[in-house]
């Protein structure tokens, strides 16, 4: 879910005179790396009974219950620097929030969760692809080295190294919906530069969901009044799936956000962002201990080729931090 411009990428600042543990702060870490990477787990252990729509929709509504009270004081102050900047955050709430929901539970509800967590790890790529193509920002050759590697790895995790999936077009349609997933969190992460300078970054991330919820309300409706889903679960009782939607909205979307913002602000940007390479580590495993997904040699290829690529691409940018 990160990569380069890690400070910014899910919406972590740095605040002065913070008294939190350096200690304390890696362990957020590393409990934001476990929540986000535990999203994916959630979502597919629930995709027999939650429609996506229900699950992106009410995740979000139970992070901005939470927000709301913490981030009251810092509205009031954000919320007119932020409407002379409109389109940046209608931007950045549409694809952070909206698109990246929709597409990662999509994804999360057609392939493993394993292959969700170390498909979405490939965002570093992206941004710096993304960042050669749209700015004058020009990787060097060792950073395109570095993309051609990481490339290579996810291609042996989405052909489960059956690289004649190429030739007949024969993709899970998870595996590619979770690469894309990775693609529109590096759109978000490389959007986020534009955000109104000074804002604190809960202010943002409440009303970058409000946006999101925007598009992803009519979503929902559409689903209850047209498909004919259930309004939570189609699990009876409801109450198991409810706990697991308020978990994604109170855990990875809230707390995880949180954790990351203090994380950031005590030990730096360039510190906190190694951690994010825990995320898919954690969806691997918890995927294997509650789900009962399976680690195949292709997938400890894929990761170990998808790491070194992701090093070498991001490489030179660490030297300098």
């Amino acid at each position: 879910m990160s990569q380069p411009n890690v400070s910014t990428a899910a919406g972590g600042t740095s605040t002065s005179g913070d008294q939190t543990p350096v200690a304390v702060a890696y362990l957020m870490l590393i409990a934001c790396a476990m929540m986000w990477g535990s999203n994916h787990v959630v979502a597919r252990g629930v995709n027999a009974t939650v429609p996506f729509e229900a699950l992106s929709f009410w995740r979000w509504i139970v992070a901005i219950l939470l927000l709301l009270p913490v981030c009251a004081k810092h509205l009031r102050r954000d919320l007119k620097v932020m409407a002379h900047h409109k389109m940046s955050m209608f931007l950045i709430g549409f694809t952070g929030v909206f698109l990246f929901s929709v597409v990662i539970y999509l994804a999360a509800f057609n392939t493993t969760a394993v292959n969700t967590g170390l498909l979405n790890a490939t965002t570093p790529v992206w941004v710096l692809i993304f960042a050669a193509i749209l700015t004058a920002e020009k990787p060097s050759g060792r950073q395109w080295l570095g993309v051609l590697i990481a490339g290579a790895g996810t291609a042996t995790i989405i052909t489960k190294a059956d690289f004649s999936v190429f030739a007949r077009m024969d993709f899970v349609l998870g595996d590619v919906l979770a690469m894309i997933s990775a693609m529109v969190w590096a759109t978000y992460s490389m959007l986020l530069k534009r955000a109104p300078k000074g804002i604190h970054p809960l202010s943002q991330i409440f009303v970058s969901a409000l946006v999101g919820l925007c598009f992803l309300t009519p979503l929902y409706v559409w689903s209850l009044v047209v498909d004919g889903e259930p309004f939570f679960t189609r699990m009876d009782p409801a109450w198991p799936d409810m706990l697991k939607i308020f978990y994604i909205g109170a855990g990875p979307a809230f707390l995880g956000y949180l954790f990351w913002g203090k994380g950031v602000s005590v030990v730096g940007p360039a510190n906190a962002g190694v951690f994010m390479y825990l995320m898919p580590v954690f969806a691997s495993v918890l995927a294997i201990i509650f789900l009962g997904e399976e680690l195949h040699l292709y997938h400890l290829g894929g990761i170990a080729l998808i790491a070194f690529g992701i090093w070498q691409a991001t490489r030179k940018k660490r030297e300098r931090a």
